[in-house]
């Protein structure tokens, strides 16, 4: 007697229906997912080059500027006097989200000190997406060279993430 092996017409048009449906279950809340980690990304980027503009500032004993890419799909760190760029970040991902100024500021510069320069700095910067509006992330930069970065969203008082 020969014993038939595999899946049946049936049994296989059975399975890839359930995984269709699945699938679409799936697919809007990932999306979110996914646009939600490129806001994170990109305000972590954000910061990092907040911080490496200060520390090089610090390290060098000269001005270095942070400022964001015209394009915007990214930033660059340059030293002022020279206008050498130390440090340039670049992610096409930054296309698909929306970069927002307090003001019309898109640079901040770092004195030999480690504080902000006086004059328009970048003080406050909101990254957010289109693809989900829950998504955003706001970077604060403060005079004295510190920078923090939260959440609009939040609204509980003691919550530290809170802006």
């Amino acid at each position: 007697m020969l014993r038939q092996r595999g899946f049946t017409l049936v049994e296989l048009m059975i399975a890839l229906t359930v995984f269709a449906v699945m699938a679409t279950l799936v697919a809007p809340g990932a999306a979110e997912m996914i646009a939600r980690r490129k806001v994170q990304e990109a305000a972590q980027s954000i910061m990092d080059g907040l911080a490496q503009a200060r520390t090089e500032a610090l390290r060098r004993n000269a001005s270095v500027r942070f400022s964001l890419r015209a394009d915007g799909i990214g930033w660059n760190v340059t030293q002022v006097g020279s206008g050498d760029t130390l440090r340039a970040y670049s992610n096409a991902d930054w296309g698909s989200l929306q970069l927002a100024s307090a003001g019309s500021a898109v640079s901040a510069t770092f004195l030999p000190t480690g504080v902000l320069a006086t004059g328009t700095q970048l003080s406050q910067l909101t990254v957010s997406s289109h693809a989900a509006q829950s998504a955003s992330r706001r970077v604060n930069v403060y005079g004295g060279g510190m920078m923090r970065m939260c959440d609009p969203a939040i609204a509980v008082a003691d919550d530290p993430r809170r802006c």
